[in-house]
């Protein structure tokens, strides 16, 4: 074991815990548990030899016993890290967020992160419109306004952009996220887009039923050369889970709608 000499708290230990684990950071960082015991028999068969049926049969926790502790940990490792795996990563690669930054931009409104989100939003589809190269017969309109579904009024979307043809039918359309940099490290590194936003997502094409493809868009300030990354989603992607987000939203928005009448007649 080394000891250096630096105190704690000061700008030379914070500039040291950069892209580092410490105490704080391990226990974020430390999967705990055992991995499953199918992954487990998977990886002790990969070199094509076969267990033997008793083997098999064994708890997980004797199967794991089998494995050396460096196996175990790319097992572990070969599940989706925690976000901690991430933020060290982004504390080495990505610049630190200044709200001054943006203050010329803000126009006197306090600095949030929804406020970078759509400063940003503009140079995410400028980017994105370079990216694809000139086309004199696809127009990006960055205004597309609110799509409404055909048949029920209470259920929208609000799209940040959409690709049209010269006659203003709309080919696709564009959605843009400015997330924390530990998201777009992730989203890089397992070249896919946040999960959590699957359900927006499907829902454009349960909104526009003519829609055949979305881009998702992830763009940052922060970091060199992920500025820009795209995501292409086409209407054949998620349509397996169209007419289940359809009915579940429908289902749901009776039932809100009804309750709100329902308390409206108590206070009315």
């Amino acid at each position: 074991m080394k000891v250096l000499k630096i105190k704690q708290n000061s700008e030379e230990w914070l500039e040291f815990r950069k892209g580092k684990s410490g105490g704080s950071e391990f226990k974020d960082l430390w999967i705990p548990g055992l991995p499953l015991k199918s992954k487990i028999v998977d990886f002790l068969e990969r070199d094509g030899q076969e267990l033997p049926p008793a083997d098999k049969r064994l708890k997980v926790e004797d199967l794991a016993a089998m494995l050396e502790p460096e196996e175990l940990a790319e097992l572990k490792l070969n599940s989706d890290p925690k976000k901690k795996y991430y933020e060290l990563i982004a504390s080495e690669v990505a610049r630190p967020l200044t709200p001054n930054d943006y203050v010329d931009r803000l126009n006197g409104k306090p600095f949030n992160e929804m406020e970078r989100g759509h400063l940003l939003e503009n140079d995410a589809i400028d980017a994105f419109t370079e990216r694809m190269g000139q086309n004199n017969k696809l127009i990006i309109n960055k205004e597309p306004g609110v799509w409404v579904r055909d048949d029920n009024p209470n259920i929208y979307i609000s799209p940040d952009g959409a690709i049209e043809d010269e006659n203003g039918n709309i080919l696709a359309a564009i959605e843009v996220k400015c997330l924390a940099s530990w998201e777009i490290i992730k989203a890089y590194l397992t070249n896919q887009y946040p999960q959590e936003y699957e359900p927006q997502v499907i829902k454009y094409f349960v909104v526009n039923e003519r829609l055949e493809r979305l881009y998702f868009l992830l763009y940052t300030d922060l970091i060199p050369g992920l500025e820009l990354q795209v995501f292409e989603i086409k209407r054949e992607d998620v349509a397996d889970r169209i007419a289940d987000a359809k009915a579940f939203e429908d289902a749901i928005m009776e039932r809100i709608l009804a309750d709100i009448e329902k308390i409206k007649e108590i206070g009315f």
